[in-house]
């Protein structure tokens, strides 16, 4: 009886009440949600591709944007948008849609879906607004001068990434691009307001503070930076290697990969082998001759570790093309080779760091590696503009500092963390419901802080801790028991 007195005063103990022994994982609910986003899978072109959430775009935001861009004042793509008399202002709006969404690939719903917006209101070229035509320089020599920097930018930072840029673009083609400091050059570099004139006196405008910069073609071939925008070293960069393209007489490109995409989607560091090839076309490739210079070898230099012997993993990575990485440290390892060597990370995912916590591939094929508090999203390859970003904004609902994460067959998410687990529905608002998180014992035998996850190609959920893996059934979702990686992930 004092016993029982002293429980009710003081509390049960924490150990007590928190051990996972104490829970039963028969009498658990069964995780429903999960066998209901199988069944509610639809072919619905309307549902979003990315599980973010889409910004702000409204229709009054579109229209004006689809303006801007010709497909609503008939000068891009086509002139037979707003000249059929048969067109009521919606129907119209619709037709322009569809043309956009056909252009950059994208459902063809003539509606304003959540990825229409996102590529709506990414930052982008303002060359649409000049309606130039394309030329080439007649020379191998140019010259270009910075006349004004942006406000944000220390000048000799600013001046460093504009070098770099240029330098970026010659390097691979028969041109010779210097600065000057004199009284004229071929190219004048300059921050702009958004009313301002070009060198001949006519009027430019930068419609929009999302509009990052315009150029104009040879042989003009001047960059204007928008003054009202605050860039990132990142997003200058990339800018300005874009509005360099225009400069040497590139037009825009529909590939989401080129740096001469028309909308700021992914951050560019160098210039990408297809724009390489279209600027080689206009100027011819530069003879480079490399003289072999014999490498310092250091004693203690660590060699890349082989797979078999890793002792346990990051996460795991089924990507789009149907290869799957395992990760560790630094390092990504390409299975289906015989023990593979270990390969830096940032060779083929650039700025992202090491010791991965999660990272799956989404239906869109762009991959989400998690990490602490920051997520990264990377398309072909390519780090999107603006990230790292915050897990918190991109996915709400889902914690930090993951320990696996995969996507199911409608495109959901399931996260987990320790002992508990997360199911974001991207279709739904919130994402995650109340009811999260729940313990992990709903999944019968799931043992705790998993490394990995991962739904294989081949229909299964796979779960990874240290060099063992399991199995979930589906139907019953009920867990196996560990097996060696050897027996099926690692050849060794």
């Amino acid at each position: 009886m004092m016993l029982l007195l002293i429980l009710v005063l003081f509390g049960i103990p924490e150990y007590r009440y928190c051990a996972p022994a104490y829970i039963d994982p028969d009498t658990i609910i069964k995780p429903e949600h999960i066998q209901r986003d199988v069944f509610e899978l639809k072919d619905d072109v309307t549902r979003a591709l990315d599980p973010r959430p889409p910004p702000e775009v409204s229709d009054q935001d579109a229209q004006e944007f689809l303006n801007d861009l010709g497909f609503l004042n008939g000068t891009y793509p086509s002139d037979e948008i707003l000249t059929r008399a048969d067109h009521i202002d919606g129907d119209a709006i619709a037709t322009a849609l569809k043309q956009f969404q056909k252009l950059y690939q994208l459902p063809e719903s003539g509606l304003l879906d959540d990825d229409t917006r996102r590529l709506i209101a990414a930052p982008r070229c303002g060359l649409a607004e000049l309606n130039i035509v394309p030329d080439r320089w007649t020379k191998q020599l140019l010259t270009y001068k910075i006349r004004s920097f942006p406000a944000n930018f220390d000048p000799s930072t600013a001046r460093h990434l504009i070098r770099q840029a240029f330098q970026q673009w010659s390097q691979h083609a028969n041109l010779n691009i210097v600065e000057v400091s004199g009284a004229s050059a071929d190219i004048y570099v300059s921050d702009e307001p958004a009313l301002h004139r070009d060198r001949l006196g006519q009027q430019c405008i930068f419609n929009r503070n999302t509009t990052l910069a315009h150029a104009f073609f040879p042989e003009v071939g001047d960059i204007h930076f928008n003054r009202d925008r605050i860039y990132s070293e990142e997003e200058f960069l990339s800018a300005t290697m874009h509005e360099i393209g225009h400069s040497l007489g590139l037009d825009h490109s529909i590939s989401k990969s080129s740096i001469m995409f028309p909308m700021h989607i992914r951050y560019h560091t160098e210039i990408p082998e297809e724009d390489r090839a279209a600027l080689q076309a206009l100027y011819g490739t530069r003879r480079i001759f490399k003289q072999s210079i014999p490498s310092a070898t250091t004693k203690n230099t660590l060699k890349p570790p082989k797979l078999c012997s890793l002792e346990k993993i990051d996460t795991i990575l089924n990507d789009y093309h149907g290869q799957i990485y395992i990760f560790a440290g630094e390092y990504y390892f390409a299975l289906g080779e015989r023990n593979p060597t270990g390969r830096p990370i940032s060779t083929k995912w650039p700025r992202l760091p090491a010791n991965i916590d999660a990272a799956f591939t989404c239906r869109n094929r762009k991959t989400f590696f998690f990490k602490g508090s920051k997520l990264w999203v990377y398309a072909d390859n390519q780090l999107e503009a603006g990230y790292p970003k915050l897990i918190a904004d991109e996915l709400p609902g889902l914690p930090n500092h993951l320990n696996a994460v995969y996507v199911t067959k409608a495109g959901s998410i399931l996260a987990i963390r320790k002992k508990h687990y997360w199911f974001y529905n991207p279709n739904k608002r919130p994402q995650v419901s109340s009811h999260f998180p729940r313990l992990i014992y709903d999944f019968k035998n799931m043992p705790p802080n998993m490394d990995a996850a991962l739904f294989h190609t081949d229909g299964s959920v796979y779960f990874f801790k240290n060099r063992e893996y399991f199995t979930m059934d589906m139907t019953n979702f009920t867990v196996s028991a560990g097996s060696p990686l050897e027996d099926k992930w690692f050849n060794c």
